[in-house]
């Protein structure tokens, strides 16, 4: 075989690595395409989740704007727009009372917070001294042990190095085995007083324990006292039913309400806002929320060891004049969002 017949058999090394180069830029590009297709399809997927999410907004809309002609030809009704404004009216007051709960909540939570945690503090300041305390008796026991180890060694070397000469051969090994068996002492005690130190250094460097969060005690504090609060408000507006009308308020649409003719429901209104201004009154509430909360807890009963709601049964009577039932049963002001889990 001549060299024209072997060489279309041959494979230069230039030709092979072009050869390689280009199927690894084909399958980077391959790789790429699939890649664009992935995205391309996530893409599709978002648009069609904003289009929906469009429509149900423009749907919202078209309602909300239902909702507001209607609103407004209610309103502009001589006999039905006084009843409106009631109703409106009630559902501030209800809004009034939440409000003034969710802020109480929240206050009484981050003091009785600040309480808990100054009080873990300073117990884990205590115990921490008290551990300092006994990791330094131990190191001193420990200090005192290696120089009494320390000085027997000496006193061994001492009289090691007289027992010179060949006749005391027997003694010199006897006297050497009791000094490597002391040094071995020796150094086992300050390895014992390094480990106390180090045990001292990690107590005196402990970082601040983590605040785990309200107890199951100061939870059920805060509840009672805003259960108390919640009471109070609905004797604040006893007599005048508002807090009874507040609630039906909240449940129904203001074009099924009736509150009567014109006159009854400008002094309805007027009604209202003295109830603003009682609900809103901080005169003797402090002592009013203490009492009322020593008298829950002094009644009211726990499912379980843990649980931090009460049973809304076991609630006393809040007083005779008192027209609007049980405050958890009927959830008044909105009060089981409000309190703490």
């Amino acid at each position: 075989m001549n060299i024209s017949e072997k060489l279309p058999g041959l494979k230069f090394p230039v030709l092979a690595r072009d050869e390689v180069a280009e199927d690894e830029r084909l399958l980077k590009l391959f790789w790429n395409r699939a890649e664009l297709k992935k995205g391309l399809q996530a893409l599709d997927g978002q648009l069609h989740t904003l289009r929906n999410r469009l429509k149900q907004q423009e749907s919202a809309n078209s309602r909300l704007q239902d909702q507001m002609e209607r609103l407004e030809v209610l309103l502009g009704n001589p006999e039905r727009g006084p009843e409106a404004l009631v109703h409106f009216a009630l559902r501030n007051l209800w809004r009034e009372c939440r409000t003034q709960l969710e802020q109480f909540a929240e206050e009484l939570r981050r003091q009785r917070q600040e309480h808990e945690r100054k009080r873990q503090l300073a117990e884990f300041k205590q115990d921490r001294q008290e551990r300092l305390k006994l990791a330094e008796h131990r190191l001193a026991e420990a200090g005192s042990g290696l120089a009494a180890e320390q000085a027997r060694l000496e006193d061994g070397r001492r009289r090691l190095g007289r027992l010179s000469g060949f006749w005391n051969y027997l003694r010199r090994r006897g006297q050497e085995a009791d000094v490597a068996a002391q040094l071995a002492k020796v150094a086992e005690a300050e390895r014992q007083c390094a480990d106390l130190r180090e045990a001292h250094r990690t107590i005196d460097k402990e970082p601040w324990p983590e605040f785990p969060g309200l107890s199951v005690e100061g939870r059920r504090a805060v509840n009672l006292a805003v259960i108390a609060l919640a009471q109070l408000l609905c004797m604040r507006l006893a007599g005048s039913r508002l807090a009874r009308d507040a609630r039906q308020a909240t449940h129904r649409r203001v074009q099924d309400v009736r509150y009567g003719s014109r006159e009854q429901c400008l002094a309805r209104l007027d009604d209202i806002a003295a109830a603003m201004t009682a609900v809103r009154s901080r005169a003797g509430l402090a002592a009013e929320i203490r009492a009322g909360a020593d008298r829950l807890r002094a009644a009211v009963s726990w499912r379980t060891p843990t649980d931090v709601m009460p049973s809304p049964a076991s609630l006393p009577a809040t007083g005779s004049g008192l027209e609007v039932g049980n405050v958890l049963i009927d959830d008044y002001w909105d009060v089981y969002k409000v309190l703490l889990r």
